[in-house]
Parts: structure tokens; C-alpha cells; sequence
């Protein structure tokens, strides 16, 4: 076989290995899905919502800490901004009524809950004389939209559409005096990245 015979069978194993590896690749993936517990499955795909919605806020002012994994107990992202710094939990599942939460939890345990869910982030921050003043719950379920976007359950604990996540952002961005200012919001962002583990994302 020449030369250019032996190019040409290169080319066509080239192409017929090609799409069998992608072919590999997706049964591994759905195989590797399949096995995850249900819940698991379901946690994964809210956390992945929840970052690609947090991917489309404005940077600056807004700095993600983005899927942290258990890190900082229940909380899965921290979003630092000029309202302050906000502990995001994520739900895979219709947003309940606040009324119904109330009825079954009353507002000083619902108002301790969200101040230990925040505790390890104020851990954290209190190095760089910071605290984390607000909690979201964001709910990936049946969209609502005769209902806000968000709505405050008590005092600094608030239930998001995740649908409506960014437009949530932009609300607290428009109305905020803001007790952060940039330089702030970096530093603390920063505290939080490394207090997890990771890298030095400002060196």
C-alpha cells in the first residue's frame, strides 16, 4: 500500500473511531445517572440550574461562589454583592406558600434555622469582619408567575422561583444602597473561595 493509501485508511479509522467514542462516552454518562439515587439525581440537576442562572448575573458587582458541595453545610452557592453576602440553598421542587411554612414552623425557629444554615459562612467571614446577612431557598419546580418572583418567608430568609433567579439578582441590585463596595465585595468573595479549599482566585 502506498503512501497515499495509507493516509487514506488513517482518515477512515480516524472517522469511524470518532463518533464510537462519543457513542462511549453518553452510554457511560446515562450508565453513571442511572446508578445515582433519585434524590441525588435530582440535587445534581438543581445545583447545575441554580449555577447556570448565577453564571448570567453582572460581574462586578456580583461575585459566585459557585457549587461548594457540602463545604458549608446545606449551603451549595454564596453570592456576595453590594446587598450584602446571601447563603443559597437549592430545592428541586415547587415553591410551597410561605403561609404553609409559617403555619408549620413559627417565625423565631424559621428566623434561628436561617441564622445556623448561614453560621459556617459567618465563620468564614468573621476573619475579614464580614457576616452573611441573608439566606435564599431556591425552589426548581413548576413556574409560577402570578407569584413575585421572591418572597420573604422572615426577616433575612427569602424563597426564589429558580426560573426568575436573575431577575431576583437585579431587584436586590436596583433597590440596594449597598453596604458592600467593590473592592469589599472581592475581599470577601475571596475569603469565602479559600475557606472552602479552593484556590487563591486573586493572586
Amino acid at each position: 500500500m502506498g503512501h497515499n493509501g495509507l493516509v487514506s485508511f488513517g482518515i477512515i479509522v480516524s472517522l469511524v473511531a470518532l463518533p464510537i467514542a462519543i457513542i462511549g462516552a453518553l452510554l457511560w454518562y446515562r450508565r453513571s445517572m442511572a446508578e445515582m439515587k433519585p434524590d441525588e439525581a435530582k440535587a445534581l440537576s438543581g445545583l447545575r440550574l441554580t449555577a447556570e442562572a448565577l453564571h448570567r448575573a453582572s460581574s462586578p458587582p456580583w461575585r459566585v461562589v459557585y457549587e461548594i458541595g457540602g463545604a458549608l453545610g446545606a449551603v451549595d452557592h454564596v453570592v456576595v454583592g453590594p446587598a450584602g453576602v446571601i447563603a443559597i440553598t437549592t430545592l428541586v421542587a415547587d415553591r410551597p406558600e410561605t403561609g404553609e411554612l409559617l403555619q408549620a414552623r413559627t417565625e423565631a425557629q424559621l428566623v434561628s434555622d436561617a441564622a445556623i444554615a448561614r453560621g459556617p459562612i459567618d465563620e468564614l467571614l468573621r476573619a475579614v469582619g464580614a457576616s452573611c446577612n441573608q439566606s435564599a431557598t431556591v425552589f426548581w419546580g413548576a413556574p409560577q408567575p402570578r407569584r413575585p418572583a421572591v418572597e420573604e418567608l422572615v426577616h433575612g430568609s427569602q424563597l426564589v422561583e429558580g426560573q426568575r433567579l436573575d431577575e431576583w439578582l437585579a431587584g436586590i441590585d436596583a433597590r440596594s444602597t449597598g453596604p458592600l463596595y467593590q473592592t469589599r465585595i472581592d475581599a470577601v468573595w475571596r475569603t469565602v473561595v479559600m475557606g472552602i479549599g479552593r484556590p487563591d482566585p486573586l493572586p
